[in-house]
């Protein structure tokens, strides 16, 4: 039986990188499941999960793909799910939830709205957040799984009163919502690169 894996690797982003790591991966036999993949600040960061042969060990796959990335000076961070605690899947009570955030930055504000999220049970699945440095204006998208108990138009008030300075404001919308209204292209790329 295959052996599955979580890894997490980021290094200084250069052309070519991605292309070394799947074919380091590849030559581990390994059959990639999931992946995302980002370049902020300059630095490449991927999370993937991937199979390997039921007899691949994790210092040996670590190595070998640092090896292979060695011009990248690439950090590579595995995990073995079938080894770690992990939260059950949400029940069908849960519903999924677009939650848009816009307003001028401050310190803390990230902080102040996942507190209010994990005070209501409700679980962060998705999240990318933007400040513009011309005049500090932000904006954040998260994907939210929610129990069916909240009262969406009572959260959405409480978002906004998180952040009173900042002039915050919250869009919540059910999934169903804003796949209809919005660009269905991953959120990163929905946020607009000045916003006011």
């Amino acid at each position: 039986m295959p052996r599955s894996f979580i890894l997490t690797l980021m290094a200084a982003n250069r052309v070519g990188i991605l292309s070394t790591v799947t074919q380091a991966l590849r030559e581990l036999n390994a059959d990639i499941q999931e992946v995302s993949q980002t370049v902020m600040q300059k630095y490449f960061t991927i999370i993937l999960a991937a199979e390997f042969p039921s007899d691949s060990e994790p210092a040996k796959i670590v190595e070998y793909i640092e090896d292979q990335c060695q011009k990248y000076g690439i950090e590579v961070s595995l995990k073995e799910p079938a080894t770690e605690s992990l939260q059950d899947d949400p029940s069908p009570e849960f519903e999924k939830y677009f939650l848009t955030i816009n307003g001028h930055d401050e310190p803390g504000i990230i902080g102040a709205i996942t507190t209010l999220l994990r005070e209501e049970e409700i679980d962060v699945t998705d999240l990318y957040a933007l400040r513009n440095k011309e005049d500090d204006a932000f904006a954040m998208v998260m994907e939210l799984s929610m129990p069916g108990t909240v009262d969406a138009v009572e959260l959405q008030n409480k978002l906004e009163d998180v952040g009173p300075r900042s002039g915050l404001s919250a869009a919540l919308q059910h999934e169903n919502i804003f796949l209809a209204t919005s660009d269905p292209r991953p959120v990163r790329i929905a946020i607009p690169q000045r916003v006011t």
